[in-house]
């Protein structure tokens, strides 16, 4: 029995076989490169492999504008934070400086009632003078009268003697004691960082009792 005859592969054919397996890689990768193209849909007419390069470039180029724009407004928006971090961070500075410069008040209040009368000694800085007037209206608002108000000062410090009488029409028994706790209360409230407050009028505010200032 004779062997079959094998017919070996020419030059010729091995090239177009080649060739053919580029042309279809080729044909794939215009095609993939085509569909990643914006406004593209299957439905368009073919175009040529010369558009299609040109699309691409054109394309890429946009893409590059697009990226560089980007990076600007990336670095203006960092640019920006930075300095409000910087001046978020100068502020705070700021404020503790001040706040550790600023001068201690040792604000000092005593009240006791004598009689029909309640007597209020209260010490503050030469700048506060809103707390003296609050605490007149707080008398007034609790159904005391104000009878004298005395002041002394002495270097930083103003020293207030106010008296005021508490039997009036309104005024009951044990309104008097009340009414000096509402005072203390009220002024321990500005017990923060910038004031110590004594309820017991110790220290350097007035300790004489029911004597003028």
């Amino acid at each position: 029995m004779s062997n079959p005859i094998r017919c070996q592969p020419t030059p010729q054919s091995d090239r177009k076989f080649v060739e053919r397996n580029r042309r279809k890689e080729m044909k794939s990768l215009f095609s993939t490169l085509n569909s990643l193209l914006p406004n593209h849909t299957s439905r368009e007419a073919p175009r040529t492999v010369p558009d299609q390069l040109e699309d691409a470039t054109n394309y890429i180029k946009e893409l590059q504008k697009n990226i560089q724009k980007l990076k600007e407004k990336k670095e203006e928006l960092m640019g920006k934070n930075k300095m409000e971090e910087d001046e978020e961070a100068e502020g705070r500075r700021r404020r503790r400086f001040e706040h550790e410069t600023k001068p201690k008040l040792l604000l000092q209040v005593k009240a006791h009632q004598i009689g029909s009368s309640v007597e209020v000694f209260l010490t503050t800085g030469s700048d506060y003078h809103f707390i003296l007037q609050q605490v007149l209206r707080l008398l007034q608002d609790n159904g005391a009268e104000i009878l004298n108000v005395n002041q002394s000062m002495f270097t930083d410090r103003v020293f207030h003697k106010i008296t005021a009488q508490v039997d009036g029409e309104g005024i009951g028994p044990g309104d008097g004691e009340r009414i000096c706790k509402t005072v203390k209360k009220f002024v321990s409230q500005y017990k923060d960082e910038q004031c110590s407050v004594d309820y017991n009028g110790n220290g350097n505010g007035n300790g004489n009792g029911g004597e003028d200032l």
